[in-house]
């Protein structure tokens, strides 16, 4: 009989600051002014700054919409 080797990949429920910022697509600077204007709030104990995987999705399912219609040079 053979084992199975069952592999499931998910992202971290807690990320750190550099993870976070590449799961949300912007810059670990961009990530900081959000931090600062309270727009997302780490969490964690001691030194180490985690942010939870539902706060970030909150603030990228919060975000405006772009129109779809592109403006045509003339």
């Amino acid at each position: 009989m053979s084992a199975t080797t069952i592999r499931v990949e998910f992202p971290p429920r807690m990320m750190s600051r550099e993870l976070a910022a590449y799961y949300i697509g912007k810059s670990v600077r961009d990530l900081d002014a959000l931090r600062e204007q309270n727009e997302i709030t780490p969490k964690g104990t001691g030194r180490r700054v985690l942010y939870d995987k539902r706060d970030l999705d909150r603030h990228c399912d919060n975000l405006p919409e772009r129109s779809s219609s592109r403006s045509q040079k003339q």
